[in-house]
């Protein structure tokens, strides 16, 4: 196991953003209560309240909820949890260790043809993989999914969407005390949280997908992103799901969950984030020279 050069690792920017986004939303919704006959002082009043409580709750719950996240997952998602002697759980830590992730992630199959990370840091985690995929993709297209999934997990970006997500909920809670601002904030804080929700949350895939690709190489990342764009449609589960999975809601627009298939080739074949990941000499984790693991022979789970 080598140390990972920190790249976009540190979830702290993002919780300060947060922070400053529900103050802001606070701020302004005690302005516009404020002509509606509550008074400014009042308004003032509820808003620094608000100040504490809302970055708290959003803190304090958002951890609670990522903790409880893979036993959930494992009760509600119909996942089959794979042995550490299992070829795709051996494999998972092969690309995990390239990767110097502090710990084994757990590894499961599913049904559906998708794949997902979850978790609430390196040492919590667990990657998904749809058994359609290991049925139907090669190796290295199974590593490249893999790979995406474990930039999720080494760029802590189940972090940032599970407190992006839970300072929403606690911003528009805290607003529900108020029926002036339940009336004339809260809706409007509620969509342009989500709107900054799903941006994260489409940001966040290119990243992933460069990690796909540092660990492979960028032509299996696309043809791996071609074949599951080019399959079955999207399953409910996949679009209740839509956020962790590598193929999600990607319909081109502010409510998009993933970016299109067109933008994420696009990225790839330009190496637009895969220059800014940091590629190690020989005694660290990627390499320039050998982004393509060593080849393996009789795996089970995938076909060349």
């Amino acid at each position: 196991m080598t140390e990972q050069t920190p790249l976009k690792h540190s979830t702290f920017p993002t919780w300060l953003g947060l922070v400053a986004g529900s103050w802001a939303g606070l701020v302004w919704g005690s302005l516009i209560s404020a002509p509606l006959g509550i008074g400014l002082g009042v308004a003032a009043g509820s808003a620094f309240g608000g100040f504490l409580a809302v970055p708290l709750w959003g803190t304090v719950w958002g951890l609670v909820g990522l903790g409880r996240q893979r036993e959930n997952a494992l009760k509600d998602h119909g996942i089959t949890l794979l042995n550490e002697d299992d070829p795709l759980a051996q494999r998972v830590y092969i690309l995990a260790a390239r990767l110097g992730l502090s710990a084994r992630p757990w590894v499961g199959t599913m049904p559906h043809n998708n794949a997902y990370a979850i978790g609430s840091n390196a040492d919590n985690a667990m990657v998904v993989v749809g058994q359609p995929l290991l049925d139907t993709l090669s190796v290295a297209e199974v590593d490249a999914i893999i790979g995406h999934e474990l930039g999720h997990i080494a760029n802590n970006d189940m972090r940032r969407m599970g407190l992006a997500r839970s300072f929403q909920n606690s911003l528009v809670w805290y607003l529900g005390f108020s029926e002036t601002m339940q009336r004339w904030g809260r809706w409007f804080l509620t969509w342009v949280s989500e709107l900054y929700v799903l941006s994260l949350s489409r940001k966040r895939e290119y990243w992933a997908d460069a990690f796909g690709a540092a660990l492979t190489s960028k032509e299996h990342m696309i043809a791996a992103l071609d074949k599951l764009h080019n399959g079955p449609d999207l399953s409910d589960f996949e679009r209740k799901e839509a956020r962790l999975m590598f193929r999600g809601i990607a319909a081109g627009s502010l409510f998009s969950t993933h970016p299109t298939l067109e933008e994420r080739l696009a990225a790839l074949e330009a190496e637009t984030f895969l220059h800014q990941i940091p590629l190690l000499n020989a005694e660290g984790t990627l390499s320039a020279a050998s982004r393509v693991l060593p080849k393996v022979e009789d795996i089970a789970y995938a076909h060349d």
